[in-house]
């Protein structure tokens, strides 16, 4: 098996290869934008026929893939999603370890979620309200720069300048305890025990965004989902919102039955589905 048909499975599982558009689909067409020097700081920013009337709520995606891999083009069923609720979808490519750690790639998608604010008007976007979701490893990343204020103070901006944080079904939100588990078996656990190690290297304190929530923070809502069956992402997921909840923030946990970590990513926003809407009445609103 060659490394490029590795890569390939393992983007298919996590529900990381960029689908085909279905037919009747939202047609999107993609505007690269660079928020960066590096290859990997890119943005799409979705544009709609006829563009949008006023001005729009934004949601920058950010994909998974265990800090590893992942591209900005696999949004799945999010274009459609973005059509039908009236919103601006944007999409980020981040740094990927071994180049770097977790706190670069959220060095990234601060620097992403700025530009949103500054850029987004140009595209109909409302700079009052951007929400930034992420999946898996990506669910970590918009946690992280949801709390810890220093990524988007380098841009003259805080957690509070965002309007929600979406995470869904992310297990690194407190890494210290999740690479403090007993080891996971087989050869899959010794690949995902080095995914923590590559990601957190020697502060996971520092970099988890359970341990960063500080009490008299300013912080945005947090709308967490995960796999209901998926028992570290559940801990990970209440303990997150624990956390937020006795600094005097406001967060919720929404328990997704019947989904796989896949399956809860390549299914997010399809017309129907009910995690999807759930998201879509707090980004409109704003309430949780």
């Amino acid at each position: 098996m060659t490394d490029t048909t590795r890569r390939a499975m393992a983007l298919g599982a996590l529900g990381l290869l960029a689908a085909p558009q279905r037919a009747g689909a939202a047609a999107t067409r993609a505007r690269e934008e660079a928020y960066g020097d590096h290859p990997r700081q890119r943005l799409d920013v979705h544009e709609y026929p006829g563009g949008r009337n006023g001005l729009s709520p934004m949601l920058l995606f950010v994909h998974g893939g265990g800090w590893n891999f992942g591209d900005k083009r696999a949004v799945n069923a999010l274009p459609e999603y973005a059509d039908r609720h009236g919103f601006i979808l944007a999409s980020t490519n981040y740094r990927l370890t071994p180049e770097v750690t977790a706190r670069e790639c959220a060095e990234d998608v601060a620097a992403a979620a700025a530009w949103m604010l500054q850029n987004g008007s140009r595209f109909g976007g409302d700079p009052r309200r951007l929400f930034i979701m992420g999946h898996s490893a990506g669910a970590h990343l918009v946690a992280l720069v949801g709390v810890d204020p220093v990524y988007l103070e380098r841009h003259g901006r805080e957690p509070a300048d965002l309007a929600g944080v979406i995470p869904i079904d992310g297990a690194g939100y407190d890494a210290v305890k999740q690479m403090a588990r007993a080891p996971y078996p087989g050869r899959l656990g010794e690949r995902l025990d080095g995914m923590y190690e590559m990601a957190f290297g020697a502060d996971p304190e520092g970099l988890s965004p359970t341990r960063r929530v500080k009490r008299g923070g300013r912080y945005p809502p947090f709308q967490i989902f995960h796999v209901e069956r998926r028992a570290d992402a559940a801990e990970q997921s209440r303990g997150l919102a624990e956390a937020l909840r006795e600094a005097g923030g406001r967060a919720e946990v929404v328990a997704a039955p019947g989904e796989t970590h896949r399956s809860i990513n390549v299914g997010f926003g399809r017309d129907g589905d009910p995690e999807g809407e759930r998201a879509a009445r707090f980004i409109r609103t704003g309430q949780l």
